[in-house]
């Protein structure tokens, strides 16, 4: 049987609406996964970004 591996999406908007993404981190449980995202998401945005979206997904599932 295969591990579940989550991870730590972050992903971040302009003004103009070009969006980049990025994984921060891998955990081996969602409530893992949510913890972080939580602490992640306490901290002040940098920069000049329209969003910033911290996601927990499966890692290698098909969707957003």
């Amino acid at each position: 049987m295969k591990a579940i591996i989550w991870s730590l999406m972050l992903t971040v908007c302009t003004q103009e609406d070009a969006c980049f993404k990025q994984t921060i981190q891998w955990f081996e449980s969602e409530p893992e996964c949510l913890e972080f995202k939580a602490l992640h998401e306490s901290i002040p945005a940098d920069g000049g970004w329209k969003t910033v979206d911290y996601t927990c997904q499966i890692v290698g599932a098909i969707g957003t």
